[in-house]
């Protein structure tokens, strides 16, 4: 039976091996300083998913709208929109949203 300790150090270890690269699990750090790091790498990874997926999303806007300036929506959410607004698009779009990662999947 593995000690808290034991399974305390495996956990770690596995998500240091799920954010980090090969490279760095062949470098010098120890697991603390690369448990130390694994936030800041999630992060990383998460940022790199989102920025693909947000422009697999606004090619295909693109390809059904190509002359539209979507620059705006950069900025953000328009000052037109209120709060109760905002939230009724977004639920609408969940369905599309849904659709969109299915179809990227295939």
């Amino acid at each position: 039976m593995q000690t808290a300790q034991a399974r305390l150090v495996a956990a770690a270890q596995a998500l240091v091996d799920v954010v980090g690269s090969e490279e760095e699990s062949s470098n010098n750090k120890s697991l603390v300083e690369r448990l130390e790091e694994a936030p800041q790498r999630i992060f990383d990874v998460m940022t790199a998913t989102s920025k693909n997926y947000l422009t697999h999303m606004i090619g295909v806007v693109k390809s059904y709208l190509p002359h539209f300036n979507l620059a705006p929506i950069a900025k953000g959410i328009s000052p037109t929109c209120s709060d109760d607004k905002f939230r009724d698009y977004c639920k609408e779009s969940e369905v599309i949203a849904e659709e969109i990662l299915k179809n990227m999947a295939e």
